[in-house]
């Protein structure tokens, strides 16, 4: 157990000392994702949240042009489904007749 701690205390002695060598460290604005410093090294690391990821995947597939992309095609979908509408109305007007006419006079 002794020999892992010092195992492991002598690889972040290494990655320090590596970081020193490098010399300058470039730091970055970057919208929408959060870091977090790890302790023993004071390596910076990145993270996303999955809410984040997920908003953007769906941005994506909206950003996809769909079926009624002109305006006109957008009025003629609208008209057709107007003109379907009334046609089922007018359906339905009919067959009410058609039950009001077929009912039978039952006074008791």
């Amino acid at each position: 157990m002794i020999d892992h701690e010092e195992k492991i205390e002598q690889e972040r002695k290494e990655r320090e000392a590596r970081i020193a060598e490098e010399g300058w460290t470039v730091v970055k604005q970057h919208k929408g994702r959060k870091k977090s410093a790890d302790a023993e090294s004071g390596i910076t690391v990145g993270s996303v949240a999955q809410a984040v990821v997920e908003d953007q995947t769906n941005k994506k597939k909206r950003k996809e042009v769909g079926l009624n992309f002109y305006r006109f095609q957008i009025k003629d979908a609208q008209r057709n489904e107007i003109l379907t509408l009334q046609s089922k109305f007018e359906q339905d007007k009919k067959r009410i007749q058609q039950l009001r006419a077929a009912r039978k006079f039952r006074p008791y």
